[in-house]
């Protein structure tokens, strides 16, 4: 059981990264990406300190670009669409109604997110890791994924429509009112 506190990460959550803040980043993660290549082997792990998620990133390391590692960010009124997030790091990250259409989300960490409302319609999710976070009526429509992690998710409302997921792991989530899933 961890004992990450959703209403602590509320309150330390600052204001919204701005668009060029975000460009520049998603430009350095994007090499880094390039040089690192992450595959099945990386893996995010995720620490409990004092109640906040903390992300470390246990695969490849480069000189070249900087990985995305955004703890507790404030992604609100940011364009995500087919955004390359392969092996970034947003734990805590508070993104309701954003929109992740056609994202590259492969082995991303999104544990004790809020993402509700979120769009990820059309996203690769494999082996993406939301675990913990609040999913509630996201779109997930058309979605792609192994091993997706959705445990201790609230996914009430969210729509799986089209989805592709292959073994997708649910433990102790929350799936009322959950469409297309199967």
């Amino acid at each position: 059981m961890t004992g990450i506190d959703p209403e602590l990460l509320g309150r330390l959550r600052g204001a919204p990264m701005g668009a060029e803040a975000w460009r520049t980043a998603l430009e350095e993660h994007e090499k880094f990406v390039r040089a690192t290549r992450p595959g099945a082997s990386s893996r995010w792990q995720v620490l409990d300190v004092s109640g906040l998620p903390l992300a470390v990133w246990t695969g490849g390391s480069s000189e070249r670009g900087k990985q995305l590692n955004l703890n507790l960010g404030n992604l609100s009124g940011l364009a995500l669409d087919a955004a390359n997030l392969t092996a970034a790091g947003l734990p805590g990250v508070f993104a309701e109604n954003v929109s992740f259409r056609g994202a590259t989300l492969r082995l991303a960490l999104l544990t004790d997110a809020r993402l509700d409302g979120a769009d990820f319609t059309g996203a690769d999710l494999d082996l993406a890791d939301f675990s913990r976070s609040s999913l509630r009526n996201a779109s997930f429509r058309n979605v792609t994924g192994t091993e997706t992690d959705f445990e201790n998710c609230d996914l009430r409302g969210a729509d799986f429509t089209g989805s592709q997921l292959l073994r997708p792991k649910l433990t102790g989530a929350r799936l009322e009112d959950v469409k297309g899933l199967n």
